[in-house]
């Protein structure tokens, strides 16, 4: 799975949940990237995901998660305003962590300011 943003992608290492699962049936997606403090997230057709039972709202930068209660994927790259200090990535409820992808600099400048940009999902 790839997510493609105007400048760079990221190559999402998916785990075995059902999660990635469901989501690879998705065709090519566009959605609008939101923000919420340093978290970005955006919209995905309805899937009938379930809250895993391994599911939780702290989360480490390299990780990406789906909100089943808005049909979102998220991917915390800071502080949002439910973390309790700046180096911590709390999401606002527990998520479903699905996958990964490797770090750099120039990704986490990247992610920093492509607030009101088009992400295109891709299968």
């Amino acid at each position: 799975m790839i997510h493609k943003f105007p400048k760079f992608s990221l190559k999402i290492n998916l785990n075995s949940s059902e999660t990635p699962k469901k989501l690879n049936s998705l065709k090519n997606i566009r959605s609008k990237i939101n923000t919420w403090g340093d978290e970005s997230y955006f919209e995905t057709p309805y899937l009938a995901i379930k809250l895993d039972e391994k599911a939780w709202d702290l989360i480490t930068f390299v990780e990406i998660t789906y909100w089943y209660d808005g049909n979102l994927i998220s991917i915390g790259f800071g502080a949002t305003p439910e973390s309790q200090n700046d180096k911590e990535i709390r999401l606002v409820t527990r998520t479903n962590v699905f996958g990964s992808f490797s770090s750099s600099d120039s990704i986490s400048n990247a992610l920093k300011y492509h607030k009101n940009n088009k992400v295109v999902l891709i299968n």
